[in-house]
């Protein structure tokens, strides 16, 4: 039913895709393969649809955008890092926003705990830990953990409202991706 045409357009398409899991590379070309038959079994010329979905790495990389979108399936830190290495390839704004705020997520949010940590310790008597309110003015013991409650609540305040905008900032990437590339209509259809 699919010409070698169409069979060479699958497998550029599966080669485009080598980066993505096995089993969402394999539903992605079996999805392309069921348009391209079921337009054929409905009198549409292969060449025209192979047209509408547009050049192959384009449409490999709106699947791997897609695979990619936001960060709500994360599973480890070396899928984090190519989520992040495919933005930041996307262009000049992206290489400086990205880290920006992830560093600002990851190390304010950090420093969050050590915050908490240290009021917890100071308050036990630990000796070594200094609070101070500015130069000169240390802030009592017994007020320790009220100060690292205050001040890590800003701290955590700052790490958060920075991952929220890391999230949003990275689907709203995906989506301009996903809407620039040709013959996206045709798949959501």
């Amino acid at each position: 039913m699919i010409s070698s045409y169409g069979r060479d357009y699958l497998e550029k398409l599966n080669k485009y895709l080598e980066k993505l899991p096995d089993e969402e590379r394999l539903d992605a070309v079996m999805e392309i393969e069921s348009h391209i038959a079921e337009g054929i079994a409905n009198g549409q010329p292969e060449r025209v649809i192979l047209a509408r979905l547009g050049d192959p790495r384009k449409l490999a990389r709106a699947y791997r955008s897609e695979h990619m979108n936001g960060l709500k399936g994360v599973k480890s830190i070396k899928e984090l890092f190519t989520i992040i290495g495919f933005y930041c390839t996307t262009g000049l704004l992206s290489v400086m926003v990205i880290p920006v705020l992830a560093t600002v997520a990851y190390g304010f949010g950090f420093c969050a705990i050590l915050i908490g940590i240290a009021g917890v310790l100071r308050t036990l008597g630990v000796p070594w830990i200094n609070m101070m309110i500015a130069p000169g003015m240390e802030v009592p013991r017994e007020f320790s953990m009220v100060f690292a409650l205050v001040v890590g609540a800003i701290i955590g305040g700052i790490a958060y409202f920075s991952w929220v905008g890391l999230k949003k900032y990275l689907a709203f990437l995906s989506e301009r991706y996903k809407q620039a590339l040709p013959g996206n209509q045709s798949l959501n259809g």
